[in-house]
């Protein structure tokens, strides 16, 4: 089996995209034919550049040069002596370093190496690799770099497992929001651009800004390569029966059956349910719906509420009776439907929408857990 030549190009920006996304420290060393760029990482956060002409950033702000070899200690020394104010330094270093990571995109022989490792602490600003990256995407309306990005529209997007940690501080528009939404795990790019009432090539940018932070996933399809034999050149040859006795088979019937009593009654010892506020569902389960919404408002207040709230209430994405997808908050782990109707009045006040009838779904476990959105 392998990959589309399409998707094998992408194989350096998706490992960088990963990369983003564990929110670890590190420094990734970028290379393209025309230059190199190394990058300190600390949880989403850029401490260090290097590879850029730090004299440029002062022709940029019209001022008088420090002389440091990393971008960014040149900015926070322009703005600890008061030559520029920090935003202005840190927003033109900003500039400085997407148009080297704009050449490094665009490179096909592009080349990429990463050290894992928490870099040196600073004192004053750093910059969102995140939004970084986001906002150099979605400004160039040429599609050049999303095409890179993101080459086939019909592969499968899934959201990254801490995608409300890294979605949340972007703090995007609504419209993004429900664009956002349409993605299951079960639809391609295409498809979600089709159900946009935007131009292809604007949900384009948003979803490949998306990919290359990692905060949304492509699935390729696998092409198996037509020389690969799916089934032996030989027949199976026939091998003698094996007669299994009959009182093995009974004895191992019986111990099954104790087994299964065995952990019956310590399920029932145990009290049945898990808590309503602890612990992460494990297995199919039932929990209580507390909120939930199909337009962009209500998918923000959802995200809000499970930030907020991270150890009581995740949120479910499920689609509607109109093919739209909407948004469930729902809390609590019990074992059956009756369990958790009886759990309703347990639901902390803070929680649960005002009007808003609870009532019992039955889930797989499988969700991805919530994680708490820190500052952008």
């Amino acid at each position: 089996m392998q990959y589309s030549v399409a998707m094998a190009d992408t194989h350096e920006i998706l490992r960088l995209a990963q990369w983003i996304a564990r929110q670890e420290g590190g420094a990734a060393r970028l290379r393209w034919d025309s230059g190199e760029l190394i990058i300190r990482v600390y949880n989403g956060r850029i401490r260090f550049v290097e590879g850029i002409d730090t004299g440029a950033l002062c022709r940029r702000l019209s001022c008088e040069p420090i002389g440091r070899i990393d971008l960014l200690e040149e900015a926070r020394e322009l703005a600890a002596n008061g030559q520029i104010a920090e935003t202005y330094a840190m927003g033109a270093a900003k500039e400085l370093l997407q148009q080297h990571l704009k050449k490094w995109l665009l490179d096909p022989r592009r080349e990429l190496e990463i050290v894992e490792g928490q870099p040196d602490a600073v004192t004053g600003a750093t910059i969102s690799i995140t939004h970084t990256l986001v906002e150099l995407v979605l400004s160039d309306t040429s599609g050049s770099i999303s095409s890179v990005i993101l080459p086939d529209l019909d592969v499968l997007l899934s959201r990254a497992p801490n995608f409300i940690e890294l979605y949340s501080p972007l703090r995007l528009s609504e419209d993004a929001d429900l664009i956002v939404s349409k993605i299951t795990g079960e639809r391609t790019a295409r498809e979600v651009a089709g159900r946009s009432e935007h131009a292809l090539e604007e949900v384009s940018r948003l979803l490949a800004a998306l990919v290359v932070t990692g905060i949304l996933e492509p699935e390729p399809e696998l092409v198996v390569d037509s020389e690969v034999d799916l089934l032996p050149a030989e027949g199976y040859s026939d091998s003698p029966r094996r007669r299994i006795p009959v009182s093995w088979i009974v004895g191992s019937a019986a111990l099954l059956l104790i087994i299964l009593l065995a952990i019956a009654w310590m399920v029932t010892r145990s009290g049945g349910d898990a808590s309503a506020a602890g612990g992460q569902p494990t297995g199919r389960h039932w929990a209580l719906v507390v909120d939930m919404g199909c337009e962009p408002p209500d998918l923000q207040r959802v995200l809000k509420k499970a930030d907020q709230h991270p150890d009581s209430v995740r949120p479910v994405a499920a689609d509607s009776s109109g093919g739209q997808p909407c948004w469930q908050l729902v809390w609590g782990q019990f074992s059956s439907r009756d369990a958790a109707q009886k759990a309703a009045g347990q639901i902390p006040a803070t929680l649960r929408r005002q009007g808003f009838e609870p009532h019992p779904i039955e889930l797989t476990g499988d969700e991805a857990r919530p994680s708490a959105a820190s500052g952008g």
